[in-house]
């Protein structure tokens, strides 16, 4: 399960910006999570539930912001690909570019998982 690496990585990440921050706990964090990750959000969630027990991340709210694929191409288009009736595995070996059907167009977004907010409450003030 990646999911469980994924929720550790993030885990780390918050609790060091939480210790620096001397919080006294954390109330929330907001995760851009790329659609082509292939992480399930709800498996996410469930998993840095587990990894925050007991911690100062316990009873934080994950939120997870779903990041669409975009791509940029030679051709000087720029933008959002179509991913509906696409399987993982097809869109990424089969990407292409809608406007002119290159092969190779540069992924711009929808790969990230980036810490994008972190609201804690330090010496009792959020």
């Amino acid at each position: 399960m990646h999911e469980y690496s994924v929720a550790m990585g993030v885990y780390e990440v918050v609790l060091n910006v939480a210790l620096k921050n001397n919080a006294a706990r954390v109330i929330s964090v907001d995760l851009e999570l790329g659609e082509l990750t292939h992480i399930n959000p709800v498996q996410l969630s469930f998993c840095f539930e587990a990894v925050a027990k007991g911690s100062l991340l316990e009873r934080t709210d994950l939120n997870v912001i779903k990041v669409a694929p975009e791509i940029r191409c030679k051709c000087g288009y720029e933008g959002s690909i179509n991913t509906e009736q696409q399987t993982f595995y097809d869109l990424i070996l089969n990407l292409r570019c809608p406007k002119c059907g290159n092969p190779a167009p540069e992924l711009t977004s929808g790969r990230e998982i980036n810490v994008r907010d972190i609201k804690m409450e330090v010496d009792g003030n959020a």
